[in-house]
């Protein structure tokens, strides 16, 4: 294949993914955020299906439904464990007409800021008021430590074609004393279109430079070796952390620029067509390498 060929597949590649992942967002929205806390409302409704299923010996799980949740400034896509008979109802969401409570979110949050603690986490499921026994807050327990430890732990892809990443700013209690904290979250695209969470991490303090290189220390660590383009908010200090270990990786402040800005370095809008992500992961990857 000649390097033209391979540059209007790049080209019309990109802008695939551009349009079906970014066309959807705010520009400022907070992605690998609420990827993180989707994946965690979904660890916690499996759990209780589990449960639930093990009292109605008969039934058997069906699947999943989608569900949107509007909780505080987070817009979540779920996707809503059920089962075959229709009477399964997961317990962590709230009644599709209620309105969600800005306590609801602060719980939620605490499940992501009190994952590095068994018992801190077992607080938090029982402030969610789940109407379970010790034991079976347990088992739920044990399904999202898990998960998380999956988000931290797991290989990464050595390729990837954008990396979102965000610090939410938040309190933690500790030994009598409530500590400022950061959590910061990252998620993934990788070349074949997987979306996930590639990592959660909490650091005392505000936003910092040094926090940032610790994150992206474990990410390389864990496998990550390319990435096209890194999105982010305007932290003064985050353009000096990626070229410090990311150097030949784009950096862009909304995905509305990230998308304006690909077209503009990659070439002129193409024309989508669906076999252009394959035959980019096909035949571009080697090249690839080059410009990333």
């Amino acid at each position: 294949m000649d390097q033209e060929t391979l540059e209007r597949i790049k080209e019309k590649a990109i802008e695939e993914v551009l349009k079906k992942y970014f066309g959807i967002l705010e520009p400022r929205e907070k992605v690998a955020m609420h990827r993180l806390l989707e994946e965690l409302l979904e660890s916690i409704m499996k759990g209780e299906r589990e449960i639930f299923l093990e009292h109605d010996p008969d039934n058997k799980g069906n699947g999943y439904y989608p569900r949107s949740l509007s909780a505080g400034s987070f817009q979540l896509n779920l996707q809503v464990s059920r089962d075959r008979k229709g009477r399964f109802r997961p317990h962590i969401l709230p009644e599709t007409c209620k309105r969600v409570d800005p306590s609801y979110v602060d719980l939620l949050m605490s499940l992501v800021i009190n994952g590095y603690s068994e018992s801190q986490l077992s607080m938090s499921l029982r402030e969610l008021g789940l109407p379970y026994s010790t034991e079976e807050r347990n088992r739920i327990k044990d399904l999202l430590i898990e998960r998380l430890h999956d988000f931290k732990q797991r290989e990464l892809p050595e390729n990837v074609f954008v990396l979102f990443i965000d610090a939410y700013h938040t309190e933690i209690k500790e030994n009598l004393k409530i500590r400022k904290a950061c959590v910061y979250a990252v998620m993934g695209i990788d070349l074949p279109r997987r979306k996930d969470v590639y990592g959660y991490y909490t650091f005392f303090g505000g936003e910092s430079r040094m926090d940032w290189l610790r994150v992206f220390n474990d990410l390389i660590e864990r496998g990550l070796k390319r990435v096209v383009l890194i999105v982010s908010d305007d932290f003064p200090g985050m353009d000096s952390a990626i070229k410090a270990l990311l150097p030949r990786t784009e950096h862009q402040l909304s995905l509305f620029i990230c998308r304006e800005t690909c077209v503009r370095t990659w070439g002129k809008r193409m024309p989508l067509h669906s076999e252009s992500l394959e035959q980019y992961e096909n035949h571009g990857l080697r090249g690839s390498k080059r410009a990333i």
